[in-house]
């Protein structure tokens, strides 16, 4: 396969230049250094290599006189979110930039005096602050939760937060800083008589190594100013919609299914003539009034159904009040005030005896509510933390997004609970089977069923995807307005994160119970595996940096039942500032600004820019689709303007419908063979990368179609035995945090099933617990996850994945299939 041009394929050689650019610093060859260093920031500028190249060209400059290039490096670098290099360049800045001359005394108050260059405004212990806006100078509302700052104020103490993270350990030799101090990267020489240290010392992200995951704790305000009122009774229609999509397609998948089987007993009853094989009929009859009958069983008793379930799986048990008053007298006032105030009972409150941090709410009314939250919850978050954490949840109870989310759950835990018990009891039965055929038997039927029941739970998911990325930031911003304390929400909701990832380190697997509840957890599990393992490692402003910057970000959050935790935070942070609050971490005006179009665009210009975007690559399979209906147009158009005239071997082509759906699959492989050479270039080994988690989260600019090859060592992870045969739960744990990992046989599903019809003997799942190196193509979206090329262990067993061949595959294969139907013809 010819392998496109990738920039990223360039990352190995932009650090060897950067470190032979540093090299050339210290040797005080500037022009070497500067040349070096100026390519490092063209091909990384966002990346950390090329931060620190950045910073190295600051000291270059100045040694070589250009001092204004230095102070326009220093100036970008001081809007960084990363609190180490925001430090940084803020030292840098006061060592460049030469102290103003004293002015004259004048006859002027003294709060009118202004300099010219900083606009900074002196005043007295009586003066009030000048207000400054947040990110411009008429912020706007925000699409998702109509947040609008109406004096986005900030006090002079608070105007700039200080760095969460702890200084690394200081070089051997060097006298340390003090226990209290809170800066947190060591400065580096610019240049001059009064400078220490060396030129190179210029910090980037922060070492895996040494970094310690310390938090502000910044306040709260004691008398939050009301928000914009949030549109409620437009949620709550969509939330309704989303319940009526679920029920249109639980019952297309139970007709599907219905069908088929009976399609498969009539071909069995005709070549075996046995009574057994009778098609039912009645799977025959409309499905419709028993799903109606089903989801509406299912609402009135969600209460208790639910409870039932945990108490089978989990041991769920009632939470006295005073065991919550022990961890949180907040968390108990605040439900007894915001309750009396919405004038509603106060829900049950129930303890899942987990180690785990997460809490979700359910019933079908407010007053059959419940909130639930584990021991793990209560143990390690604070008092104002865990009253967050309660304050959302009353925030879904209010809003009644509640009832139609624990609908969705039971429904698709009917199919998830017979995947992981069909699983989970094939297994015993193989146990005490002797004769090696019933074994097998019992194995092939229960891959069929496990493996199609997991696919169903996936699919039931999607109607509620958008209900569930909408109703986060409903509650977000309603626990912060009841508590006015967005700080202790956005620790509380890292911690969740930073727990969720321990957990599945500590169990070496993601649990059954993390993967089905994860529609009404507070952070998606999918989202924590990485963020909440890479947050031990490095500050999270760096690693939150995609969430609040990749212009791409929110088409990528499409198949996802969380928003961006980054994201977020941010919004968090926002509110922060409004109420004139130190905010906990440095993400209130990160991002990227929008670039300004130079004039309005004609449409054609508008598709012409969107088609050489990398987006459009991203998303070409499904783009193709749309794009087949022109096609579609213009044979029509043929096809009547033949019938017009005496050519009537084309008139056929007019209003034919076989060619309007014979078209879509084949727009849909048109698509995909676009950018399959873009999705999987070739492998080199002396090429592929082996970058540290937090690096991979720090690159604001990345997407899945960039498809890095990458090599990384770790111990795989994951649920054992057949629950695990199509690679639903494999995980690679690495020094720097956990990394998901992609798995498609060679074979397709059907190897991964049954891999002895093809003397394919190992899948990812026999090597769990095991050493690994993992190569294939790193995916940067909403999550991030590897799609395997190979997987060896130690021991030199090797498992061959073939996501290039299956994607090939079903490319032909729909272009066969929109060919059929077009010779087919109508019907």
């Amino acid at each position: 396969m010819v392998s496109p041009p990738n920039p990223n394929q360039s990352g190995s050689s932009a650090k060897q230049s950067l470190e032979a650019g540093l090299a050339a610093l210290k040797q005080q060859d500037y022009p070497t250094a500067i040349a070096l260093l100026e390519s490092v920031t063209q091909t990384a500028a966002n990346q950390p290599s090329g931060i620190r190249a950045q910073m190295g060209l600051v000291a270059a400059y100045k040694a070589t006189g250009n001092v204004k290039k230095a102070i326009a490096l220093c100036s970008s670098l001081a809007k960084s979110p990363n609190s180490q290099v925001k430090t940084w360049a803020d030292r840098a800045l006061t060592e460049l930039t030469p102290p103003r001359p004293p002015k004259p005394p004048e006859n002027k108050p003294k709060s009118a005096e202004t300099p010219p260059e900083t606009g900074f405004v002196a005043f007295d212990a009586g003066t009030k602050p000048p207000k400054k806006s947040i990110g411009s100078d008429r912020p706007t509302a925000d699409k998702k939760t109509g947040f609008l700052p109406l004096e986005p104020a900030v006090e002079p103490g608070n105007a700039k937060s200080q760095p969460i993270s702890p200084p690394p350990p200081p070089p051997t030799g060097q006298t340390s800083e003090p226990e209290n101090s809170t800066e947190t990267a060591p400065d580096t020489e610019i240049s001059g008589e009064n400078s220490s240290g060396s030129p190179t010392d210029i910090p980037g992200v922060a070492s895996p190594d040494t970094y310690q995951l310390t938090w502000r704790e910044a306040g709260r305000a004691k008398s939050p100013r009301p928000l914009k009122p949030l549109k409620l009774l437009e949620f709550r229609l969509q939330a309704v919609a989303s319940a009526i999509a679920l029920f249109f397609l639980a019952r297309f998948i139970l007709q599907f299914l219905l069908t088929n089987t009976n399609s498969l007993l009539v071909q069995l009853y005709i070549f075996t003539r046995l009574p057994i094989f009778a098609p039912i009929q009645l799977f025959y009859r409309d499905p419709t009034p028993f799903i109606q009958m089903v989801f509406g069983l299912l609402l009135a008793s969600s209460p208790w159904l639910i409870d039932a379930l945990l108490k089978l799986f989990c041991g769920i048990e009632t939470l006295r009040g005073s065991v919550l008053s022990k961890h949180s007298k907040e968390a108990s006032r605040v439900m007894r005030s915001y309750c009396t105030k919405q004038n509603m009972p106060v829900p049950v409150l129930k303890l899942l005896p987990l180690n785990v941090p997460v809490a979700f709410s359910y019933g079908c009314l407010p007053r059959f509510a419940r909130i639930a939250v584990s021991r793990g919850l209560l143990e390690q978050l604070t008092d104002d933390e865990i009253a967050t954490i309660f304050a959302r949840e009353l925030g879904h109870i209010s809003h009644w997004d509640f009832a139609p989310m624990s609908l969705a759950l039971l429904v698709i835990q009917i199919p998830y609970l017979i995947y992981w018990q069909v699983a989970h009891w094939q297994e015993r039965l193989c146990d005490l089977m002797t004769i090696e055929f019933f074994r097998s038997a019992v194995k092939f039927v229960a891959a069929a069923i496990s493996a199609t029941s997991y696919g169903i739970y996936k699919l039931l998911r999607w109607p509620m995807l958008w209900l569930s990325r909408r109703r986060v930031y409903f509650s977000d911003r309603t626990a912060a307005e009841i508590t006015g304390n967005p700080n202790g929400l956005t620790r509380a909701l890292s911690k969740i994160a930073i727990g969720i990832a321990d957990n599945i380190e500590q169990q070496k697997q993601t649990s059954f119970f993390l993967e089905s509840f994860d529609l009404l957890l507070p952070v998606g599990v999918g989202q924590a595996v990485s963020l909440g393992s890479a947050a031990l490692h490095a500050p999270l402003e760096q690693i939150l940096l995609w969430d609040v910057s990749n212009r791409e970000r929110n088409w990528l959050t499409v198949n996802r039942a969380h928003p961006l935790l980054g994201e977020r935070l941010k919004l968090l942070a926002l509110y922060a500032q409004f109420w004139q609050l130190e905010t906990e971490l440095d993400l209130a005006n990160a991002g990227v600004p929008e670039q300004p179009r130079k004039g309005k665009l004609s449409l054609f210009k508008s598709i012409l820019e969107f088609k050489d975007s990398k987006l459009f690559l991203q998303g070409a399979p499904f783009f193709g689709i749309p794009m087949s209906l022109a096609i579609v147009g213009v044979l029509w158009l043929i096809g009547g303007i033949f019938s017009r005239t005496s050519i009537w071997q084309l008139d056929w082509l007019w209003g034919d419908r076989s060619i309007l759906w014979g078209c879509l699959p084949i727009g849909f492989s048109i698509g995909t063979l676009m950018r399959i050479n873009y999705f999987f270039p070739d492998i080199i080994p002396r090429e592929t990368t082996s970058p540290s988690l937090p690096e991979i989260l720090s690159n604001p600019e990345s997407l899945p179609l960039d498809a890095e090859p990458v090599r990384l060592e770790g111990q795989l992870l994951g649920r054992s035995g057949m629950s695990n045969w199509l690679g639903q739960d494999l995980i690679l744990q690495t020094a720097t945090g956990l990394v998901r990992l992609h798995y498609v046989s060679r074979f397709g599903y059907i190897g991964s099933l049954w891999p002895f019809l093809f003397k394919e003997t190992t899948r990812p799942s026999d090597l769990i617990g095991t050493s690994v190196v993992a190569t294939g193509w790193l995916r940067r979206g909403a999550t991030v996850a590897i799609d395997l090329e190979s997987l060896r262990s130690q021991g030199g067993r090797v498992s061959d994945s073939g996501h290039p061949i299956w994607s090939a595959v079903l490319a032909f294969a729909a272009a066969f299939w929109g060919a059929y139907i077009i010779i087919q013809g109508p019907r």
